[in-house]
């Protein structure tokens, strides 16, 4: 059994009371030819009867059997009530007051249970079709002025027919307002079920990324501890023959230590709340650009070519260009550059589209190692064979890398060794390069 709103039974809708106050003019006029009717029918039965049917139109909507039942007393009481003389109606001839104008609310309780009740709602229409029935019947030994005499009995069926349509018609009218309703309630539990999916959708994604960052954390870790333990076993090996080789082997040790912590803060800058719609964003690209197994090795310079295959596959026409020649670069320098160009190619292939064009630099030469990566993004909607033609302006062929957390890391780590990230909008794309120094290996500041 359904429990009981109180909060809910003591309010009246705005919707209900607008429908009360639109009867009232209806009201005035079932109730004046039956004011001035006298004592010669029920007056005041007739009376409460009319104010009944209209009253409850207050609660159709929160109590919607309550205004059945209601309507249904007061049009049991007209119809019981004898006609109304000519001089009260100012018609030619007497009227019965079931056919006064506030009786057809009756047919508004029907639509209120179609449309409102949760259970039993045919026992209106079977309710109604009976009314209906018994207006028919009353009407039936003595008609009224108003019905054509020379064709009684099709006017008595057409009465039976019309009345029965009226109730069938407020039944379907209320059970689609109903339906309606239902849709859009359906349709809101779906936007919020797709809403809560989003969120653990994204939730996962943070999940993942954090879980990939920190597996990244541990193989630094793993890796230059490895190098530090190998540089003190060398140490011991060279004291015991010379001493002051001690003193090489210790400094050695120190720079590794040193260089292990520099990667360690920068790897942790990528654990610190991400973005979750920028990770749900980057997610399918980055599956493809970063596909490093758990106990994989972390990516170097060397693996650019791997990296430029994989965007290839996605469609991105890629070249790379070495100038000068490879000299030796931190690990962790190492990284932070193949990062530089990862983040860039994933941009490229997830803003600009089909057709665009990338350019991957890697420069040697001076003080610094660089990447430079630049696209070129094609215009949008241009005809074949105009394409040379084309002026890349405009909101079509615009790009627009806002510096998310991917560059910010990115940013973060070239910083952290004494680099820095440059991002530069051109004519018909974007130019993102990264400087390290040659001997960048430990975190500054």
């Amino acid at each position: 059994m359904r429990g009981v709103n109180v909060r809910r039974l003591g309010a009246i809708r705005g919707q209900d009371a607008m429908v009360f106050a639109a009867s009232l003019p209806l009201l005035a006029l079932s109730a004046s030819p039956v004011w001035r009717a006298g004592e010669s029918v029920w007056r005041i039965p007739c009376l409460v009867a009319l104010a009944t049917l209209h009253l409850a139109l207050l609660v159709r909507g929160r109590l919607p059997w309550a205004t059945f039942a209601a309507s249904g007393l007061g049009a049991l009481v007209l119809l019981a009530s004898p006609a109304l003389p000519g001089s009260a109606t100012t018609l030619p001839g007497p009227l019965p007051p079931i056919l006064l104008p506030s009786a057809w609310l009756f047919g508004l309780a029907i639509y209120s249970v179609a449309a409102h009740a949760h259970a039993y709602r045919p026992v209106a229409v079977v309710v109604g079709l009976a009314g209906v029935a018994e207006v028919t019947a009353s009407l039936w030994s003595g008609l009224p002025w108003y019905l054509v005499p020379a064709m009684p009995e099709a006017w008595r069926i057409t009465v039976g027919l019309v009345g029965a349509g009226l109730v069938a018609l407020a039944y379907a009218c209320g059970r689609w307002r109903a339906l309606r309703r239902s849709t859009d309630d359906l349709g809101e539990r779906w936007s919020t079920v797709a809403d809560e999916r989003a969120t653990t959708d994204l939730d996962h994604a943070v999940a993942q990324q954090q879980a990939r960052m920190a597996r990244e954390v541990q193989r630094a870790v793993a890796e230059h501890l490895d190098e530090i333990l190998d540089k003190a076993r060398e140490g011991r090996r060279a004291a015991r023959r010379a001493p002051a080789l001690a003193d090489d082997a210790l400094a050695d040790i120190s720079q590794q230590g040193e260089e292990a912590l520099g990667r360690v803060h920068s790897l942790l800058a990528l654990l610190d709340a991400p973005d979750p719609e920028e990770v749900v964003a980057h997610e399918p690209v980055t599956a493809v650009l970063a596909p490093e197994h758990a106990l994989s090795p972390q990516p170097q310079l060397e693996d650019l070519p791997k990296l430029i295959d994989a965007a290839r596959g996605e469609g991105l026409t890629v070249t790379l260009e070495l100038i000068g020649q490879r000299g030796e670069l931190s690990v962790a320098a190492q990284l932070a550059l193949y990062r530089t160009v990862q983040e860039a190619l994933t941009n490229t292939i997830r803003h600009a589209g089909p057709g665009a064009v990338a350019h991957v630099e890697i420069d040697w030469e001076g003080e610094n190692v660089a990447v430079l990566v630049e696209d070129i993004v094609p215009p949008r909607n241009v005809v074949a064979g105009d394409l040379d033609e084309a002026v890349f302006t405009g909101g079509d062929t615009d790009v627009d890398y806002v510096e998310g957390r991917g560059l910010r890391v990115v940013r973060e780590r070239l910083e952290s060794l004494d680099g820095h990230l440059e991002v530069e909008q051109m004519e018909d794309g974007y130019r993102v390069r990264g400087v390290v120094p040659r001997d960048a290996s430990l975190l500054r500041g």
